[in-house]
């Protein structure tokens, strides 16, 4: 049987028109600590003030203390930025030296290494580096997007334990009939330990 027929027909049965349930929240407390407090830690790092500080590029990453990120932050803009920055002196090179050519009283202006280019070389070296700056310009955008996202992903999870102590465990779950809906659910529970 196709891998893609079973997860679809799996799917189908789990989600088969009847309404979802989710567990209410339960907390197992403890005999010792019945009637103390419980204490949550709240995170004082922002994720929307990482995003913020990553606008210069490589702010979020020293917000979120990952220092060893800058240099790839700064390495991946500059570079293709440089790109941007190398074609386009290209494609206006040749711009220049097609409109000399064809302007009267510039022959001064002529570059004498693509004397034996003919016109049409000269538009198809201006067009093959003016696609290469478009492709340029659009990967430093992707990468000082990508500086943004990692910025914030990287907040969200500042304060993320990762102790050895987290497990988790997938089992199915059949739920009960109820007078609103005569028909049995099906579901997945997911059960989280930590310490």
């Amino acid at each position: 049987m196709n891998c893609r027929i079973f997860t679809l027909i799996l799917f189908s049965i789990i989600l088969s028109g009847n309404p979802l349930w989710a567990q209410q929240d339960s907390v197992v407390v403890d005999a010792a600590h019945k009637g103390k407090a419980d204490t949550v830690k709240v995170s004082k790092h922002s994720p929307t003030t990482a995003m913020l500080l990553s606008i210069i590029p490589g702010g979020g990453q020293i917000y979120n203390k990952k220092y060893w990120k800058l240099p790839i932050v700064y390495g991946l803009i500059g570079a293709s930025s440089y790109f941007i920055y190398y074609s386009a002196d290209k494609m206006i090179m040749y711009r220049n030296e097609y409109i000399n050519r064809h302007t009267e009283g510039n022959e001064a202006l002529l570059i004498p290494s693509l004397a034996d280019k003919n016109d049409e070389n000269i538009i198809e070296l201006k067009n093959r580096n003016q696609r290469y700056m478009e492709i340029a310009i659009g990967v430093t955008a992707i990468f000082y997007a990508l500086n943004i996202i990692d910025a914030m992903v990287d907040a969200h999870f500042y304060d993320f334990d990762i102790s050895d102590d987290l497990s988790l465990r997938l089992s199915p779950n059949l739920i009960s009939p109820t007078m609103a809906n005569m028909r049995p659910a099906y579901g997945i529970t997911l059960n989280f330990k930590w310490k």
